[in-house]
Order: structure tokens, then C-alpha cells, then sequence
């Protein structure tokens, strides 16, 4: 009986014996199949990066380096070694671009290039021609300074002149056939062309341009400027230049006009105070209480009264007003 037990005891341990036996040798196998294999934690799918058009202003390459796998480059490559091309616009079509947000966004039409050949404009018997700007890069410039100065003005300023019907088209040129001018606005009571030359300050010249504009809309809706001659010495006459009456000249606050140009009419007058209550900083003849100051104040009140994108504004947000009030 004992004998029976033993040998039931032994074909049970051997079972056991050949089924972890069985077990290591199937290990040993995984481990030779799989030993040089590494596993991770996490397993990372990457996707490739999809293409981005980005619209490079003047002054940067739209043409990239051999080695370039920016978002501006013309190609990017995949993974797996492939080629994506992606459409770069040339600098032709961003400016088109952007000469369609400024008229989208200013209600301006913006004429540059070939658009501009044969312009001329007659002033006081004189023709005067223009050369086009036919460099994209510089266009891009003038366009990139147009969108800027654009926005020192309330929101919606020209759009209420363009409704109230002044539309405004602003010409993008390289110079006059006269090099000494700057800017030239040919308006009437239904339209306005503005030509800047791109020789000069675009910010300068807008601003006294653009105030020749803004007056021709406050004279369409009745305004007047009656009793600006008051605000002259006495036995002042336009047209006669004294340079002692001149703030550029004399940096005396007391002057009564900015500059000897603003001497030649009432009109230029007023342009010219414009261009020094749009500037970045400060004259001294815009103090509170000079004659400078005093004329500014007219013309911002004026303004106010007639153009209903001012009204509801409070100083602060109306550029020509930083220095009144």
C-alpha cells in the first residue's frame, strides 16, 4: 500500500517537473526571438506638419534659404521623406492682399504700379506728372505705412465721408515730375484723389493731405471757416512769407503759424496745424492759450460738429486732440 502511495507521489512531482520544464523552454524561445527588442511606456504617432502660407511684408526674403523648413518655406519635408509643396504668394499677390484690407476695412480705393501711369494733376497753370512705382518691395512699403496711418483716425471716418459723397482714392506713386512736392489732394464736392510720393515721409504728407480731404467734406456740409484770419497779426497777408512768424524757424510757442508754408493760404493754414496735432510729440506752439493752440481748438470743434464718427468720442481716442484737451 505504502509502495502504491510513493509511486502515485512520484508521477504527480513529475507532472509538475515537466510542466515548468515545458514552461523555461518556452520562455527561452520569447527570449530569443524578442530579446533585442526595446519597448517604451507610450507609443507616440507623430503627424506631419501641415502646410502654412505666411505672407512676408518688405524688407524680409519671400525666398528662403536651401536649408529652410519654416512654415514660409515653399516646401516642407515629411517623415518618410517626401515632398509637400506649398503656395507662397508672391509679393505681387500680397500686396494685392493688402490693398484689399484697406479698401475693405477704410472704405479707400488704393491705386499703385501700372494703375498710376499717366497721371497729372493741374495746379495754379502748372502740369504736373508723376513717376510710378513699379519696385513690388517699395509698394509693399507704402502699402504697410498706408494701413498704419489709417488707423491714427477714428473708426469709420472715411467710410462716413466716402456715404456722404466724397469717396477717396489714394495714389501711391514714386515722385512728381516736380521733385519738391510732397503730396497733392485733387478734390471736389464728389470725389478726392490723394497722390503721395514715396521719396518722402508717407506719415507727414498723409496727415496734411488727408486734412485737405476732411475739409472738403465739412465745407460740402456747410461749414465755414470765417474768422480764421482773426487769429493773424494784424497786417498779415497770405501769400507774403515772414519767417519770424514761424514756429519751424523761430521755436517760439507765441508763433502764429507752425510753419512759413502755412503762410501761403488759409487752406494750407489749416493742413499744416493738422500735420503738428497728428505728430508723435508735442510743439511748444500747441501749448494751451498760444495762437497755435487756439486754432487747432477751432478745427477739432469744427470737426466734431459735422463728422457724427467724432462726436460720441471722447478726446483721448481722437488723435488730433492728444494735445488740446
Amino acid at each position: 500500500m505504502r509502495r502504491k502511495q510513493n509511486q502515485m507521489l512520484f508521477a504527480y512531482y513529475a507532472k509538475i517537473l515537466f510542466v515548468i520544464s515545458i514552461a523555461f523552454l518556452s520562455y527561452g524561445c520569447f527570449l530569443q526571438f524578442f530579446g533585442n527588442t526595446k519597448f517604451s511606456n507610450h507609443e507616440v504617432i507623430q503627424k506631419p506638419d501641415e502646410g502654412i502660407v505666411s505672407v512676408t511684408p518688405a524688407g524680409d526674403s519671400v525666398v528662403p534659404s536651401e536649408n529652410d523648413n519654416s512654415p514660409s518655406s515653399p516646401e516642407n519635408r515629411m517623415q518618410d521623406g517626401s515632398t509637400v509643396i506649398i503656395d507662397t504668394p508672391s509679393i505681387e499677390e500680397a500686396n494685392d492682399i493688402l490693398r484689399n484690407e484697406i479698401q475693405s476695412m477704410f472704405g479707400v480705393t488704393v491705386l499703385y504700379g501700372e494703375e498710376t501711369k499717366g497721371y497729372t494733376v493741374m495746379s495754379d497753370g502748372n502740369l504736373i506728372g508723376i513717376v510710378p512705382i513699379m519696385d513690388p518691395y517699395v509698394v509693399n512699403n507704402q502699402l504697410l505705412s498706408l494701413k498704419n496711418v489709417l488707423n491714427m483716425y477714428p473708426v469709420g471716418i472715411f467710410k462716413e465721408i466716402r456715404d456722404g459723397g466724397i469717396p477717396l482714392t489714394v495714389i501711391l506713386i514714386s515722385q512728381y515730375s516736380d521733385r519738391r512736392v510732397t503730396g497733392i489732394t485733387d478734390s471736389s464736392y464728389s470725389y478726392a484723389k490723394i497722390s503721395i510720393a514715396a521719396i518722402y515721409s508717407f506719415e507727414e504728407s498723409f496727415y496734411h493731405e488727408s486734412y485737405h480731404y476732411i475739409e472738403r467734406y465739412l465745407f460740402k456740409k456747410g461749414a465755414n471757416f470765417n474768422s480764421w484770419d482773426t487769429f493773424n497779426p494784424s497786417d498779415f497777408r497770405w501769400g507774403t512769407i515772414h519767417n519770424d512768424l514761424a514756429y519751424n524757424t523761430t521755436f517760439s510757442e507765441s508763433a502764429p503759424f507752425v510753419n512759413t508754408y502755412a503762410q501761403t493760404s488759409a487752406p494750407e493754414d489749416r493742413a499744416s496745424t493738422f500735420e503738428y496735432m497728428m505728430a508723435s510729440s508735442k510743439a511748444s506752439c500747441l501749448n494751451s492759450g498760444t495762437i497755435v493752440w487756439s486754432k487747432a481748438d477751432y478745427m477739432s470743434r469744427m470737426i466734431r460738429y459735422v463728422l457724427k464718427t467724432v462726436q460720441d468720442l471722447s478726446h483721448s481716442k481722437v488723435k488730433w486732440e492728444q494735445y488740446l484737451y
